[in-house]
């Protein structure tokens, strides 16, 4: 009983500290994948849709959120972020293959290509500023009415 009471009481004692090491372990994770991952620009990505490169384009976004719409490609598919190293192998066997992920912001995409350069993928892209950078630059949505382009001002 006794040890049971030190130990509560020492997780009492650090369990403030603990939130602040967490918000910046994140920091620290995300700063770490962008030295290793290369971020594309919106214009980029579009020059790329555009000329019809080969690439795999994944929307690491929830359901929910994909409701809003996509960036439409014809090689693009639906990973959630929770999902994506369980399924990606499946999907592009071919670790050589190009890959492009996005998410709403750009911070779930930046680490998701962090993952997927370590687990041997050689040619890795993340979206900067993720589906919201690309909509403030009046990049177009596939969405359930067609294709809407939101107007910059």
């Amino acid at each position: 009983m006794r040890k049971v009471i030190v130990s509560l009481l020492a997780v009492l004692a650090f369990a403030p500290n603990s939130y602040a090491l967490h918000i910046e372990g994140v920091q620290t994770m995300l700063n770490e994948a962008q030295l290793m991952v290369t971020e594309i620009d919106p214009k980029d990505l579009k020059t790329k849709l555009d000329s019809d490169d080969d690439f795999f384009l994944i929307d690491l976004r929830e359901t929910a959120q994909q409701e809003h719409g996509e960036i439409y490609h014809i090689d693009s598919f639906k990973i959630t972020r929770g999902y994506l190293e369980f399924q990606v192998e499946e999907k592009i066997p071919d670790k050589k293959a190009k890959i492009i992920v996005y998410c709403c912001s750009g911070k779930r995409s930046l680490l998701a290509a962090k993952s997927l350069i370590r687990m041997g993928y050689k040619d890795v892209l993340s979206l900067k500023g993720g589906i919201k950078e690309w909509v403030s630059k009046g990049m177009p949505l596939d969405t359930v009415y067609g294709e809407m382009i939101m107007k910059k001002d």
